[in-house]
Parts: C-alpha cells; sequence; structure tokens
C-alpha cells in the first residue's frame, strides 16, 4: 500500500494532478515527466541524495490513473516496447546516474514509467527496504478534438467539483483550469485526460459571491461551462 502511494504521488506531481507536493523519499529523479511525438528517445537523471552508496537498477511499467488521478502500475503492455538502460551499478552519496530509454510504440497515445530501485550496498542488521523513484514518460499521437470533450460543475459547500470527460482516443493535457464568478477566480491546476476517461478534480471557493463559469485550456482551444 504504501508503495502505491509513493509512487502515486510522485507522478501526480510530474503530471499535474495536484497543485503542490512534499518530499516523500530521499531518492531523486530529474525529469519526472516527458512527453514526446510519436516515439520516445530520453533520459531521465537519478540521484542518490541519501548519505551511504546504493546500487540503482531500472526498467519500465506501465500505469493506469483513475478518475481521481491515483495510479496503479502493471506490467508493459505487448504492444509498448520500451528499452531501457538497466545494468545495476553503485552509485555514491550524492551521486548521480543518467539512464537512457527508447521506445516506438505500436499503438499511440502510449504512456509508462522508467522506474529506477534503490538498494543500499551495506545491509544493515534491520529490514532493508528498497526505495522506488520514477519518471513518467507520456507519447502523443494525434491531437485530441476538442469537441470530444465535455466539461460540468456544480457547487458543493465551498467547494466546487469539476468533471471533464474525453470521449476521444488521443490524449491531451489541461493546461490551466479556473473557476471564475464576479471577479473571483480558483484555480484548478493542470492534468492529463486519457483517452475515453473522465476526470473529477475541485476548488475551494472562498468568494463572497456564487462561482457562475468554469473554463480549461486545451491547447488552443478552452471550454466553458456553467457552475450548477
Amino acid at each position: 500500500m504504501r508503495r502505491t502511494i509513493e509512487f502515486g504521488l510522485l507522478i501526480l506531481c510530474g503530471i499535474g494532478f495536484v497543485a503542490t507536493c512534499t518530499p516523500i523519499q530521499a531518492q531523486g529523479v530529474s525529469p519526472v515527466i516527458q512527453e514526446f511525438n510519436k516515439k520516445a528517445r530520453g533520459v531521465v537523471q537519478v540521484t542518490n541524495v541519501g548519505d551511504a552508496p546504493k546500487t540503482i537498477s531500472c526498467w519500465a511499467r506501465g500505469f493506469d490513473a483513475d478518475e481521481h488521478g491515483t495510479l496503479q502500475l502493471h506490467p508493459l503492455d505487448d504492444t509498448l516496447q520500451v528499452r531501457v538502460d538497466t545494468p545495476s551499478e553503485p552509485v555514491t552519496a550524492n551521486g548521480s546516474r543518467r539512464v537512457s530509454f527508447h521506445a516506438v510504440p505500436a499503438t499511440l497515445p502510449a504512456w509508462f514509467v522508467v522506474t529506477c530501485e534503490f538498494v543500499p550496498i551495506e545491509q544493515s542488521d534491520g529490514l532493508t527496504m528498497p526505495m522506488e523513484t520514477s519518471s513518467v514518460v507520456i507519447v502523443q499521437g494525434d491531437l485530441l478534438d476538442s469537441r470530444d470533450v465535455t466539461v460540468s460543475a456544480r457547487r458543493a459547500g465551498a467547494k466546487v467539483e469539476v468533471e471533464v470527460k474525453n470521449n476521444g482516443s488521443e490524449l491531451a493535457r489541461v493546461s490551466s483550469g479556473q473557476v471564475l464568478g464576479h471577479g473571483s477566480q480558483a484555480d484548478i491546476g493542470t492534468f492529463v485526460l486519457f483517452p475515453h476517461q473522465r476526470r473529477l478534480v475541485e476548488a475551494n471557493w472562498n468568494g463572497m459571491k456564487p462561482p457562475e463559469a468554469v473554463r480549461i485550456q486545451i491547447g488552443k482551444n478552452h471550454l466553458d461551462a456553467p457552475v450548477n
């Protein structure tokens, strides 16, 4: 369970599902997210920010996200072949290593994570748990038609609940989103719309008057909906 939460928070921070993030482990990876078109060839830099040398090994995993952005990791689909620089090698305390990867998906869009595991070289007498950290890779296909996206919103006490539904087969990033009303606004952040999925987000509304509308931006297009 803890591993699922750690992966979920890290990847959500990278994709932009949450507005603020807190460090959850003494290891680092950058960039946390990379986006490519058609095929992916890139590098992640993995840093051991602990005070002892560790062995690092890396591999690729698939993932799915539910309507709240919670991630479920799973083995890669057979149609997604990813080559990752995987040799296990020691990294000194505060040292880093560059890990390259290459993917040519059979179908687009596609997404996966490059996961790196840190294992202490010197084992302690107690239970030693390996730590993992990941970088998200998204491979875009064709542009999402904004007509495939629907938006709705409703007031729920001091919050506004927003539903964004992607009825198309492409993937897109909501680059910005706001709840608007009577000169006030509340940010709902940025997030990824996966194909044939809906995304639920919410914003705190502190305006003196009720919110009127929600607006999201996808590429050059924006979509508006009233707040019910």
